[in-house]
């Protein structure tokens, strides 16, 4: 069994001059080499020893997906240490919960993120070292001897300021007639027509800039390239390979440890469920720290020789998937209805397609079309939440092959799929191989919590031994899963344990399954459905809606062009509940619903943080 950074430097060696990244510069596609991945990979690993980084010690990386991000990460693998990517927009707050908690000692980070970082820096001291993956240092400071004298002026101005407490309207002129020095100083009234970084000297977050640059902290990207080759590190498959923070949809995010062995035996299982071969060509769009992006998008094409091309946005994903055209593309539900309502909008905006897709026998003029925009042959999955059956439907019926896979973060992360031999819309595919799955005190209906066993289930919780006995019992994962398998042998999702709504007659509600119903509603951009309680093992179903503004806006501009009142708007999603609800059991609809302003909080993943909702819904009853 192969480690991470083994697994991919053979295929670096086998590929050399095929392209292994892509990204967009200036409306053109940059190629990166595998050849010249593993050469970066090499120089940085190298790099990171030069810095005192011994091998184990924990590394974060904090930047947007990138060809750089993806050097980063395997650099610190093979240099023997551990992975610990981080989610690029979180707050400072949960930032340094996360760096403290995994003991981080040096992080890679993006500029935009750099920012969040300094906020916290005083409040990390196992942080030793900082690289920045996408600025040259030359851009962050000048170190002139007067502007050295300028920023050491700041730190006693600042002292000053506090001992005798001069007042702000006081300081401030002096602050201002200083910042002009500096930035004539620093060059950034000079050189039309050239950017440079305006900044006020003075603030905290300049002074914890200089002060990381003179206690050399501070690292540009190819600044710590080392040419000097390592020798091999000492990585075992049993041993951590990253450490990874649940996003978390109920409360402050634990970190799940992934050995070598859980991600390989994770990707070889994949790679045989959906037949995949050097040919493979990806466009992630995804969030690059999530594991499912992270191993199934970029770490399993880069094992096969496949191409990995890095979206400009998400914004500009249709355009993005026109030019590429990949033969694998990975996304969540909520992208795959906005790409089939688009889709589907600009069908019936022309009276010619409308008319041609209407028919069986002149569809395919229309779906022919489709395929070709966004490619022939392209596999899409959808994971991270469940799906919709009936956009599955939608995409078939478009001539698009849509999957479902099942897995979470504590699995690393794929426990089952479907393959482009064997699915059924409403199911998550057959379980993968090595993988095994039981259905824990199952219902009459054959429902249960779903428990994991195999290679891929995680090591545990860091440094949380109370969490980890809590879900890893004699090697069985509890995913906190409601789910059944049929006689195909085709695992069903159901819900979540936690979500399960038990009714005043004892029946169960999934509030998943009311959800998805709902939001076929054009008026109804996002649910929540959740469980009020009657009475204390009885409950109603309610449900938080927040309703998509552009389609009542367009509603108002076909009336009279006056917008919606608040009750007309209740009455109207009054009405959209009853009418997408009818299909349901009488006990699984909706009785009430409150509307939000604002959309949903979410996780990177884009599922709603009930954790933070629910406590809302209860100050606002």
């Amino acid at each position: 069994m192969q480690t991470i950074d083994q697994l991919i430097f053979t295929s670096c060696q086998q590929h050399q001059d095929r392209v292994a990244l892509s990204f967009k510069h200036k409306n053109q596609w940059k190629p990166f080499t595998y050849q010249k991945l593993w050469e970066n990979v090499e120089k940085l690993a190298a790099g990171l020893t030069q810095l005192g980084i011994q091998e184990k010690s924990h590394v974060a990386l904090l930047a947007a997906s990138s060809p750089r991000w993806v050097a980063a990460y395997l650099s610190v693998l093979r240099s023997g240490c551990v992975a610990v990517p981080v989610d690029k927009e979180l707050k400072a707050t949960e930032l340094r919960h996360i760096l403290n908690d995994s003991d981080a000692q040096a992080i890679f980070v993006g500029q935009p993120q750099f920012e969040t970082l300094l906020e916290v820096i005083d409040d990390l001291p196992k942080l030793k070292k900082i690289i920045l993956i996408d600025t040259p240092l030359s851009e962050l400071a000048d170190q002139n001897p007067a502007v050295e004298a300028m920023e050491t002026l700041s730190t006693l101005w600042k002292e000053l300021v506090n001992d005798l407490e001069i007042p702000a309207e006081r300081s401030q002129s002096v602050e201002e007639a200083a910042i002009s020095v500096h930035a004539i100083l620093t060059g950034q009234e000079q050189q039309p027509g050239k950017k440079k970084r305006s900044t006020n000297f003075l603030s905290d977050l300049e002074i914890s800039r200089h002060r990381l640059l003179k206690e050399k902290r501070l690292f540009a990207y190819k600044e710590i390239f080392n040419e000097t080759p390592l020798q091999h590190a000492i990585n075992r498959p049993e041993d951590i390979a990253v450490i990874l923070y649940t996003s978390g949809t109920t409360g402050r995010s634990k970190g799940a440890m992934l050995s070598h062995k859980n991600i390989v035996t994770n990707i070889l299982a994949a790679v045989q469920r959906f037949q995949l071969d050097s040919s493979i060509e990806t466009l992630s769009f995804l969030p690059i720290n999530h594991v499912f992006e992270q191993v199934c998008g970029i770490l399993l094409p880069l094992s096969l020789g496949g191409r990995v091309n890095f979206a400009e946005s998400i914004k500009k994903l249709g355009d993005n998937l026109g030019e590429i055209k990949p033969t694998f593309l990975l996304g969540v539900p909520a992208v795959y209805r906005l790409l089939l309502d688009r889709i589907v909008k600009n069908i019936e905006s022309k009276s010619t397609s409308r008319l041609l897709y209407k028919f069986s026998l002149t569809r395919k003029l229309v779906t022919t079309k489709v395929q070709q925009a966004v490619g022939t042959h392209t596999t899409f999955v959808s994971g991270g939440a469940a799906l919709d059956p009936a956009v599955a439907r939608g995409f078939h019926d478009l001539g698009l092959n849509l999957l479902q896979g099942y897995g979470i973060t504590e699995t690393s992360p794929v426990i089952s799929a479907e393959s482009p031999f064997k699915n059924k819309p409403g199911t998550v595919g057959e379980v993968l191989a090595d993988v095994q799955v039981r259905i824990d005190k199952p219902n009459t209906e054959g429902e249960g919590e779903i428990l994991v066993k195999g290679p891929n289930v995680m090591i545990g919780y860091y440094k949380n031994e109370k969490a980890t006995r809590e879900v890893l019992r004699d090697g069985w994962y509890r995913t906190g899963d409601l789910g059944r398998i049929d006689d195909d042998q085709m695992l069903s999702i159901c819900g979540r344990v936690k979500n399960l709504i038990v009714t005043p007659n004892g029946k169960n509600v999934y509030p998943e399954e009311v959800e998805n119903h709902l939001l076929k509603s054009p008026y109804i951009a996002e649910i929540m459905v959740y469980g009020h309680k009657v009475r204390a093992t009885a409950e109603e179903v309610y449900a938080v809606i927040f309703p998509d503004e552009e389609a009542l806006f367009n509603l108002a501009k076909e009336r009279d062009g006056e917008p919606l009142t608040a009750a007309e708007i209740e009455e109207l999603i009054r009405k959209e509940v009853l009418t997408f609800g009818k299909d349901l059991a009488d006990y699984k609809r909706v009785k009430k619903f409150t509307l939000r302003e604002d959309e949903f909080p979410k996780t990177t993943t884009r599922k709603i943080k009930r954790y933070i909702v629910e406590p809302e819904i209860s100050i606002n009853r």
